[in-house]
């Protein structure tokens, strides 16, 4: 069986047959046979004309997810048989053996419960086994809300990652309160999310009702930016960065505490960004936490032009965490308690800018007034369509 499906994915049509085989073999529960499958796949990689391996990396990635959406344990137990398989760098292709363990996390928290995962923990083959799936993989589950820190397996397991000083280890095994959005991006269903974005949005509308500061000259003065400030472009993976960006900290004087969309707005146009130079006009407005930590996240785990192909949602929280820190001004290191009162005591702010050309690229702006309204720090991202 096996030996004629590799031999199907020499020619086109033959894929789409092959790909019929492997839901047939997961359907009867054929475990083995799509474990030799996978490795056959990455033998025959070599081997295989460039222009070709489109075809062998289209079963490879369906195998996959055939095994995590099958519905006994012996299949999530293959897919890990799958995860322990050398893979050549050339069949990767732009794929780091990190990456292809994030998405294999992912595949496992977007098809399998929690406790199947916490059950996996339990067959790890050594303290070397696996561990950035398994580390992904719990980020994974506690963006979309799960409550993994007191289980025993999770507690060991999390206590080698810390001790290894991996850097999923800086973050914490629960998900705060202005992260409730995420699991929404993950396509997770989650009520209590929706309810706390709005009542976020109407206590935010309310804010908009301050009185508009005088028209008075603005003047800046840039700061250096911190390490990892634009980390939710820098490091997002195969999507690369976008075409431009800019960051930019400026101190301000006077200070703007609580100062109103229009004077942000009023700022930027001063500032002359590159990035807002050939646009037709610019619009600004307030913008609640929870609003801004989804565009963050959007922004690593799916890039700027939406496509998936960045980094994975664990990664992508480290990134997002990373660069609200550089934002809001923050620093030390990532305690969550420290960073949620420094990030509720800042204002935030979106701003867009317009084109009346059809399919522009795409323009995104996030700006923070640090507490006091001495300091504003701004993250812009330009894409093409």
């Amino acid at each position: 069986m096996v030996s004629s499906l590799l031999g199907a994915v020499t020619t086109q049509p033959g894929v789409k047959d092959a790909l019929f085989q492997v839901d047939k073999l997961g359907e009867q529960g054929d475990h083995a046979s799509l474990v030799a499958l996978a490795a056959g796949l990455e033998a025959r990689h070599s081997a295989t004309p460039s222009e070709r391996r489109w075809r062998l990396h289209a079963v490879s990635d369906h195998l996959e997810e055939v095994l995590a959406q099958g519905r006994d344990f012996e299949s999530a137990l293959a897919l890990l048989e799958v995860a322990r398989q050398p893979r050549d760098a050339r069949f990767q292709g732009l794929h780091s053996a990190s990456r292809r363990a994030q998405d294999l996390a992912s595949l496992l928290a977007t098809f399998r419960p929690a406790s199947t995962f916490i059950e996996l923990l339990a067959h790890r083959r050594g303290p070397d086994d696996l561990t950035e799936l398994f580390a992904c993989g719990i980020h994974e589950y506690v963006l979309r809300g799960s409550s993994l820190a007191s289980h025993p397996h999770v507690r060991d397991f999390w206590a080698q990652v810390v001790q290894r000083g991996h850097p999923l280890a800086d973050l914490p095994l629960t998900r705060l309160a202005w992260e409730s959005s995420l699991g929404l991006d993950l396509g997770v269903e989650d009520l209590s999310a929706s309810i706390s974005s709005l009542s976020s949005r109407m206590a935010s509308d309310d804010d908009d009702d301050a009185p508009t500061l005088p028209n008075i000259q603005v003047a800046v003065r840039d700061e250096p930016v911190p390490p990892h400030f634009a980390a939710v472009i820098e490091t997002r993976g195969d999507d690369g960065p976008p075409s431009q960006y800019e960051q930019r900290v400026l101190k301000l004087r006077p200070s703007l505490p609580k100062a109103p969309a229009d004077s942000i707005q009023s700022v930027l146009v001063d500032l002359g960004l590159d990035l807002l130079e050939d646009a037709d006009f610019v619009t600004c407005h307030r913008a609640v936490l929870e609003d801004v930590v989804s565009s963050l996240f959007g922004l690593a785990v799916f890039g700027a032009r939406g496509w998936q192909g960045a980094l994975g949602a664990a990664h992508g929280r480290l990134a997002l965490w990373r660069t609200l820190a550089g934002l809001s001004g923050f620093e030390g290191p990532l305690d969550p308690k420290a960073l949620s009162a420094r990030l509720e005591s800042c204002g935030w702010y979106r701003f867009e800018a317009s084109e009346r050309v059809r399919n522009a690229s795409r323009r995104l702006g996030l700006v923070c007034l640090r507490p006091g309204g001495t300091s504003m720090a701004l993250l812009a991202v330009r894409d093409e369509p």
